[in-house]
């Protein structure tokens, strides 16, 4: 399996996308999507099929699943592709620079590729399992935190979490009470990059899609984070070793295993 080939490939696709989307954004024709406040426009189906039609041409072999477009290819193979082409949708169409693209390919189950593009300013992250993380093809690692309460968090959620969630709502709050601040860009694409240069101390994820956390757990990891999941499957934590504890308390959740 040409790993190397299967991260060029990604980047290039990932970076594709991003310029695609930054140039659409004037015209974007903005549309509902789902029943909780969700939109989507032609940008996200354009950029998906860009990078499906890439991924296709250079690994027939591939399974994909795509976020707008459900699946493609051989569905029985041992390698699958994870297509996020817009993340960060609603910040797009507000014109608010905080958006970009997640690609991410998995060897039975397990995430082996992952790039994440902040496409308004052009930066890749990537990571290979066991290889390391980059920014635009530059080693790239944590730095030491502060403290937890004296560090900035990313909270990102996914779209079928009610407001009511008592869950999710006591977590929040004790995390706010907790740290220095929690970030909610709504794109995981950039938090995923801010936990890799360490400009937050850890991602906490509660019940989101795969399409952008799968890959962004890998990069995390891969620049130095500790990760934990809980006995639900609701929850990942990736964060500095240095706080992941901490921030698990924080949050009240069992970790798995």
């Amino acid at each position: 399996m040409d790993v190397t080939a299967m991260r060029l490939l990604a980047v290039r696709l990932a970076r594709a996308a991003g310029d695609l989307a930054v140039a659409r954004r004037p015209t974007a024709v903005v549309s509902a999507k789902g029943q909780a406040g969700d939109v989507v426009t032609e940008v996200d189906r354009e950029c998906e099929r860009l990078i499906i039609e890439g991924i296709r041409g250079s690994f027939p072999q591939h399974a994909i699943l795509g976020e707008e477009t459900g699946r493609h290819g051989p569905q029985g193979s041992v390698v699958q592709w994870l297509v996020d082409p817009l993340d960060g949708t609603n910040n797009y169409v507000m014109d608010v620079a905080s958006h970009g693209v997640c690609i991410t390919a998995c060897l039975d189950g397990e995430p082996l590729v992952a790039v994440s593009h902040d496409a308004p300013a052009r930066r890749t992250f990537a990571a290979v399992r066991g290889g390391g993380a980059t920014v635009d093809d530059e080693p790239v690692r944590m730095r030491d935190p502060a403290a937890l309460i004296r560090s900035t968090v990313s909270w990102t959620q996914g779209y079928g979490v009610d407001r009511d969630d008592a869950t999710r709502n006591a977590a929040f709050a004790a995390l706010e009470r907790s740290t220095k601040r929690v970030l909610r860009t709504w794109s995981p694409s950039i938090d995923w990059g801010l936990l890799a240069t360490g400009h937050v101390a850890g991602v906490v994820a509660y019940r989101n899609e795969p399409w952008d956390l799968v890959g962004g757990v890998l990069i995390g990891t891969e620049a130095g984070a500790g990760v934990v999941r809980d006995r639900t499957g609701d929850w990942v934590v990736v964060a500095h070793p240095a706080v992941l504890a901490d921030l698990v308390a924080v949050l009240g959740i069992e970790p798995a295993g």
